[in-house]
C-alpha cells in the first residue's frame, strides 16, 4: 500500500517549470526527492503513480502546464510508462516534452520501443545506490543546464 504523496507546491511559483516523475515503487520517489534535496536546487518535483495520473498533471492548469521534465518508469499499474509516452508524443500540446525513462528493464524491446518515441535517454534502475544516484543527478543536471521549450 502506498503512502498518500501530495503534489504540494508554493501558489506563488506555480509557473515555475517542474520535473513530474512517474513512478508506483514509494522508494524510488523518495530516492529521487533525496537526490533533489541535496542539490539545494529549485526546481520543483510533482509525481504521479502512473501514466494517467501525469497526463492529468501535464494537462491541468493548476501545475502551470509547463514542465522541465518527465521521468517515468514503464511497468506501472494503470497506463504503463509506453503508453504515457505515446499519448505525449500524439498530443500536440505536449508532443515537445522531454521525456527521460528510468526503469528496471533492460529488455532490448522496452530500449527500441522508447527511443521509436524520441525519449531523451533510457536509464536503468541500477543495482546501487551510488549508480541510480549518478543517473539522477544526470537528469537534473541536464534540465539546469538546458533550455527547453
Amino acid at each position: 500500500m502506498h503512502t498518500n504523496r501530495t503534489n504540494a507546491y508554493d501558489r506563488h511559483d506555480q509557473r515555475k517549470p517542474f520535473v513530474l516523475l512517474v513512478e508506483d515503487d514509494e522508494n524510488d520517489v523518495l530516492l529521487v526527492r533525496r537526490v533533489l534535496k541535496q542539490r539545494d536546487s529549485e526546481t520543483r518535483l510533482l509525481t504521479a503513480r502512473d501514466g494517467s495520473e501525469a497526463l492529468g498533471i501535464l494537462r491541468s492548469e493548476d501545475y502551470g502546464g509547463h514542465p522541465k521534465v518527465v521521468v517515468t518508469d514503464l511497468n506501472m499499474p494503470g497506463m504503463s510508462g509506453h503508453d504515457l509516452i505515446e499519448a505525449i508524443r500524439s498530443d500536440p500540446a505536449l508532443q515537445k516534452t522531454v521525456v527521460f525513462v528510468l526503469s528496471s528493464s533492460d529488455l532490448t524491446g522496452d530500449i527500441d520501443r522508447a527511443y521509436q518515441y524520441n525519449v531523451a535517454g533510457y536509464l536503468t534502475k541500477s543495482k546501487t545506490m551510488a549508480e541510480l544516484s549518478k543517473n539522477l543527478e544526470m537528469i537534473f543536471d541536464y534540465c539546469d543546464a538546458v533550455e527547453l521549450p
